[in-house]
């Protein structure tokens, strides 16, 4: 079975899209959030349920289904860490698919800690924006900085 069939046989009957509809386990989200009042989610997933340091990137509707898949060794993950400056702490991890096409995660927040986060995707290919997608508001939840790290280990790590 493949793995869209399995994350959508985990969907759950509900109004829009919610996280742990796109990775196979629980606890594996890195990072999620909906667009469009719920009409479609992102999750990044620790997609330890594969062979490897990989991870996982799944762009669906709120029905389950899957519009865009990437799954990639966290080794040639491209990642912006927030750099300890300034009140807006800000992470980003990239992946990258065929076409020249990569997909910028990112999510922000201010250094208070009642802040919500902020997130989105950038989509581009060949170094060019085709597109910038907002999460909706209070949506975004992120561990960026545990998969930056795990990223990291992967690059220093044989």
């Amino acid at each position: 079975m493949t793995k869209f069939f399995f994350a959508t046989a985990l969907i759950l009957v509900a109004g829009g899209a919610q996280a742990g509809q796109y990775c196979l386990l629980d606890g594996t989200e890195m990072f999620s959030c909906t667009f469009n009042g719920g009409a479609k989610a992102v999750e990044i997933c620790d997609a330890i349920w594969e062979d490897g340091e990989m991870a996982s990137y799944g762009f669906f509707k709120a029905n389950g289904e899957v519009e865009k898949e990437i799954l990639q060794e966290k080794v040639t993950l491209s990642y912006a860490a927030w750099n300890g400056m300034g009140t807006y702490m800000t992470d980003s991890v990239t992946f990258h698919a065929d076409g020249g096409y990569d997909y910028e995660v990112w999510a922000g927040a201010e250094r208070d800690a009642e802040a919500d986060f902020e997130g989105g995707i950038t989509v581009i290919q060949n170094n060019e924006v085709l597109a910038t997608l907002t999460c909706d508001a209070g949506s975004v939840s992120s561990d960026l900085g545990a998969l930056i790290e795990m990223i990291d280990l992967a690059q220093v790590s044989p």
